[in-house]
């Protein structure tokens, strides 16, 4: 399953990013509420709250962010 956002006008869903789906494709659609830009937290909790966290995870990984994502030497 693919979630796509869109937004509704004139009677059509408007996808808001490029599909690559046959013309005349059915789908079947989902509806619930996008969440609101303007409470970024918010928005933040409900990521937070999808992906638990990860017991393999390393404990410096906020301090050393650079070394994890980019190879880089660690920092003292």
């Amino acid at each position: 399953m693919e979630t796509i956002r869109a937004i509704y006008e004139n009677g059509v869903f408007r996808p808001l990013e490029s599909v690559s789906l046959p013309e005349k494709f059915e789908v079947e659609l989902s509806i619930c509420a996008a969440p609101s830009d303007d409470r970024p937290l918010m928005r933040l909790a409900e990521i937070v709250h999808r992906f638990p966290d990860n017991p393999n995870s390393p404990t410096d990984f906020a301090a050393q962010h650079d070394h994890y994502l980019y190879g880089t030497p660690k920092r003292p």
